[in-house]
């Protein structure tokens, strides 16, 4: 069970101190925080461990991992809900008193109101938006998020995906200064998901912080700041593009100054071979430890595949695409 708390509460096996006070743009700061299982759970349990981590004002983050690996702890208390049992400091900085809007992958789970209308409208008025403005506000968010026509329908003549998109509505109906969305498109179809991820990236555009927790890595972007996470600790932190790819240099938690450049290298499609194997990959051009996506357990989307299978037979080099557009650069380099 998650909550929101106060400064200085004392719980588990230390003292976890929860530091509200408003500091303008300070970074979030999670300083060695160490979260053990709650109400239901094996108290002994560690769902994260010893996590430091630095979220700057405005910044985008993405955070991935397999199911259990604590990223849903994580980005519960970066949104400021405070778990029963925790040791550490979080520093809130920017983020500021409160708790955070955040999107729960089940709906069920934090929607208040009992129809989308009334769910906005709470948001809007625990988030203290003045009462002339609520109407209209509303109506915004209820027509971006394609509810207008369904606003006085009940949950239950309602689906889980329209479920998640009111309760996406009620999160950024209002700019703040941190959105957190965990797998908040995990119900949603295509359309809904690009409408989604594309409201996100203008809150962000706009100074919001965007904590974006994932597990499909077609939503990354090269240059995003990714956090992997994998038996509650923090094992990967870093670019988009080398968390998929690696680096030759070794250094998975940096971006290399090959991936800086933007250039993409001339690909010669040929046949596909088996991999590699092990920790490493092995290529005509060189060795690169395994991809610290595989590493964290998860599975590449198969173009991704493709370019690792590229490079290790030298048809491919470094930066290796991530963007359709990077791929299609690729594509007519090969048709050259």
């Amino acid at each position: 069970m998650m909550e929101a708390a106060d400064v200085d509460k004392e719980s588990g096996p230390g003292a976890a101190v929860f530091d509200r006070s408003d500091r303008g743009g300070a970074p979030l700061e999670v300083d060695c925080v160490t979260v053990h299982g709650g109400e239901g759970e094996d108290e002994t349990a560690v769902r994260l461990q010893q996590a430091t981590l630095t979220l700057a004002a405005g910044e985008w983050l993405t955070v991935v991992g397999v199911n259990g690996s604590g990223k849903s702890t994580l980005s519960r208390l970066l949104a400021g809900l405070m778990p029963e049992s925790m040791s550490g400091v979080v520093r809130r900085g920017f983020a500021g008193d409160g708790v955070s809007p955040i999107v729960l992958q089940q709906p069920r789970a934090q929607l208040f109101g009992e129809t989308p209308r009334e769910e906005v409208v709470f948001a809007l008025e625990w988030r203290g938006v003045p009462a002339e403005r609520i109407s209209d506000v509303t109506e915004e968010a209820l027509h971006r998020a394609g509810l207008a026509a369904l606003a006085d329908e009940p949950w239950e003549r309602l689906s889980g995906g329209q479920q998640q998109m009111a309760a996406f509505a009620a999160a950024t109906a209002y700019p703040s200064p941190l959105l957190v969305m965990d797998e908040a498109t995990s119900m949603l179809d295509e359309d809904n998901r690009d409408a989604v991820m594309t409201r996100a990236r203008e809150l962000n555009a706009d100074g919001t912080a965007v904590v974006w927790v994932t597990q499909r890595l077609d939503e990354l972007g090269p240059d995003d700041r990714v956090v992997a996470v994998g038996e509650g600790r923090i094992i990967y932190d870093g670019r988009g593009r080398e968390f998929l790819y690696g680096s030759a240099d070794g250094d998975s938690g940096s971006v290399s100054g090959q991936a800086d450049s933007g250039a993409i290298g001339p690909v010669t499609v040929g046949r596909l071979e088996a991999g590699a194997g092990g920790g490493e990959e092995v290529s005509d051009g060189g060795v690169w430890p395994l991809s610290p996506c595989l590493r964290a357990g998860l599975r590449l989307p198969y173009l991704m595949e493709l370019a690792l299978e590229l490079r290790r037979l030298g048809k491919l080099r470094d930066p290796l695409p991530v963007t359709e557009r990077e791929w299609q650069i690729v594509w007519g380099n090969a048709g050259k």
